[in-house]
């Protein structure tokens, strides 16, 4: 009686412990196959919303930007907060790379520092700590200050004609 006392005594932890161990084992399996589903671009083609973050930084990294933003807008739909907000300041930063590519004063850059403001002005309502984003929105606003009005060349070719006729008719000519 008293050994199979000595027995039990030493089998129960030895089974709890390896249950413990199987417990860790499949959690490091799980963990591993994550990690290898953000490493494959191909693997984590259409899966959590983590691998959609981190495929899009790799494709912008890559220079591949449309597709960069599709994986950005992936997590945005499919993330907890803390990844859409990672999702936004990335799809920030993706406009704001694209604009300063351009040349300073192209009208086509505008539009991308705006969407870049957004989505720095949306991470910093969320966070408002988030002390990347509040550079970068500093940055967008140095490119873009608000209320400025952009013109075309045709808009500035008729502010220009209109001043030499209003200057004509101060003068007291007719046109």
């Amino acid at each position: 009686m008293r050994t199979w006392t000595i027995h039990w005594f030493f089998a129960v932890p030895a089974v709890a412990c390896l249950a413990v161990l199987g417990q860790a084992l499949q959690a490091q399996r799980e963990a591993t196959a994550y990690n290898r589903s953000l490493a494959d671009p191909q693997a984590s083609a259409g899966s959590a919303p983590a691998a959609a973050l981190s495929r899009g930084v790799r494709l912008a990294a890559a220079g591949d930007v449309n597709s960069a933003q599709q994986a950005f807008q992936q997590a945005l739909q499919q993330g907890d907060p803390a990844l859409r907000r990672m999702a936004r300041y990335n799809l920030g930063n993706l406009h704001l790379r694209q604009a300063l590519a351009m040349r300073r004063g192209n009208m086509e850059a505008v539009p991308l520092v705006e969407l870049a403001k957004q989505y720095y002005r949306q991470v910093l309502a969320e966070e408002p700590s988030h002390q990347e984003a509040r550079y970068n929105l500093e940055r967008a606003l140095w490119l873009q200050p608000e209320n400025v009005t952009w013109y075309s060349a045709k808009d500035k070719a008729e502010a220009r004609e209109r001043r030499a006729t209003a200057s004509k008719i101060e003068q007291g000519e007719l046109p």
